[in-house]
Parts: C-alpha cells; structure tokens; sequence
C-alpha cells in the first residue's frame, strides 16, 4: 500500500469517525435538552405516570358503612406525625393514645407539607372504619386514603390548629366521627 492510499484510506475512516460522533453528540445533546424540559415541567411527561403521584389530600373520604360502629381502641394502630413546628408534639400525642389501649407504630415529623387544618387523617381503604373511629379524639379533623399505606393502619397527622386530644369521647362524640362532615369522595374512586 503506498502513502497516498495509506492517507486516502486514513482520511475516510477520519470522516466516518466524525460522522459517528458528530451523530453521537448531537443526539445526546437533543435528549439532555428534552429531559431537561420535562424535569422542569415545561413539556408532560410523555407516559402515565400515576404511579409517582401523591394522594389527593383535598379529597376526604366517605365512611365505608352508613351504620358502621367504631373499631375496638385495641385494635387500632396508629403512626403519629408532627407538621407543626412544635418540638414533641407528635410523641406526647402517641403517648396519651398508648395510655388509652390504641396500639401506636411510630411517632415523627411530616415532612411532605406544612398545612393549617388541626388534624388529617390517611389510611388504606381497609382501615377507613379505624380512621373515622380516631377522628372521635380529634376535633375538625378529617379521614383521606394514603395509597402507600398497606395495611389497615392509620397515620395521625397533626397540623398547625392541633388543640388537644380528646381521651375520653362522649357516646355522642363517637357517632358523630363515624360519619364524614361535609362533602366525600366514595373509596371505590380511590382503588379504580
């Protein structure tokens, strides 16, 4: 092979490189800039994303049953979170529900958002009984479906209108937490 082919052949495999990689980069820069758009939510996220969505928290539940009765306290266990800036709150609040028979998981901060209600309550469509019978030691407080609870477990979430928890609910108290105030969303609207 003389020089001149040597370099004719070493010129075509130079400009295919550069073809390649200028191909290379120019489709990596294209993505960078489309993922960027979508990270920033200037463009949708092309696929269903339901997955990775949080709970509708505007959304309160409907009781289960009309004529429900409240759950047994030992039976029912909670997780208590504190979104308030209040330092013990959450476990203090734990502490009163151990000492009346409820079965308490955790105690911690809420760190999802910062609300002004006094209570919210989330729990799974098989614990909504559990989470309307707790809404009797919460005054205004109300029960949402959290599709990241598994079990039948309810989690106490006390926001910055917390007043105080009511240890010992009258009869009249009971009944009336056992049923939503105000406008609910039926539970099937939640598992579809």
């Amino acid at each position: 092979m003389n020089s001149n082919a040597r370099a004719e052949y070493r010129k075509r495999t130079q400009q295919r490189q550069t073809v390649i990689f200028g191909s290379m980069v120019l489709i990596m820069a294209a993505l960078l800039i489309l993922g960027s758009l979508v990270w920033l939510n200037v463009i949708p996220f092309p696929f269903n994303r339901d997955f990775s969505r949080a709970p509708d928290t505007s959304q309160v539940v409907c009781p289960t049953d009309a004529n429900a009765s409240p759950s047994p306290t030992n039976e029912i266990t909670v997780s208590v979170y504190n979104a308030t800036e209040t330092t013990g709150l959450a476990k203090s609040v734990a502490e009163s529900l151990g000492s009346i028979g409820i079965k308490v998981r955790e105690t911690g901060n809420w760190s999802t958002e910062n609300f002004s209600e006094a209570v919210r309550i989330y729990t799974s469509p098989e614990g909504i009984n559990d989470a309307y019978t707790m809404r009797a030691y919460f005054d205004s407080s109300s029960v949402h479906i959290d599709p990241n609870i598994a079990d039948k477990s309810v989690s106490i979430v006390l926001g910055s209108h917390y007043q105080n928890v009511n240890l010992k609910p009258t009869p009249e108290q009971i009944t009336a937490a056992m049923h939503a105030d105000g406008d609910c969303v039926d539970v099937s609207d939640f598992t579809d």
